[in-house]
Formats: structure tokens, sequence, C-alpha cells
């Protein structure tokens, strides 16, 4: 048996047919998964910098008007008690700050943007 499902992940909507394999029909198997196994979704073009997971800032380093390079140290991004810094995906003066200290962010959320 086909079914059909809308499914919303963040702003995104699809919808995904599911097709039930098999005469067992019992419950689904559920396994746990590390985040390494979730893929990221692919940077979007440009200078925009967006969360690789949800989180916390904790810390903003840089405000509009810097410049910065590649690699550069731009936010702090607390995830899972750990703290991961986000860096400059490319050369540029940041344009704007979306952010600031203290913000719950989601995955793919946008940060800053570098031009």
């Amino acid at each position: 048996m086909k079914r059909k499902f809308r499914v919303k992940i963040g702003d995104e909507t699809f919808i995904v047919e599911v097709e039930e394999i098999g005469e067992e029909g019992g419950p689904p198997q559920i396994r746990p998964i590390s985040v390494s196994e979730i893929p990221l979704r692919a940077a979007p073009s440009g200078g925009l910098v967006v969360a690789p997971m949800p989180g916390v800032v904790t810390e903003v380093r840089v405000k509009v008007g810097d410049a910065v390079k590649a690699g550069a140290p731009l936010l702090v991004l607390e995830a899972m008690k750990m703290e991961n810094e986000i860096f400059a995906p490319l050369d540029g003066v940041v344009k704007e700050v979306y952010v600031e200290a203290g913000a719950r962010v989601g995955r793919g959320e946008r940060l800053l943007l570098i031009s």
C-alpha cells in the first residue's frame, strides 16, 4: 500500500510517498543515530552564514562593517554542551548580523551575511 505525506522541514515543504513493504506491519525499527550521520544542508551560496546545528549563540565576535578573512572566527555556538566556533567562509565585510549572544538558533538558520 502506498501513502503520501506532506512533510515540513524548516521553511521547506516536501511531498513524500511511502510504500509498505512486507507483511509484518509491526512497529518501526528505531535506532539512535549520531550527529555525524545527519547530512548537513549545503550552505547557501555567497556569504550567508547559517547554523550547522541547533544551539545557543554564546558569543558574537564581529559586528556590521568588520572586514573578515576566510577562516576568521565569527561567533561561538554552544550545542550539546560543546562550544563550536563558526568561521567566515570567504573574505569580505560583515553586512548583517542576525543573532546576538543568548539567541537560540535552529539548524540552517541564518547567522551573518558577508559580502
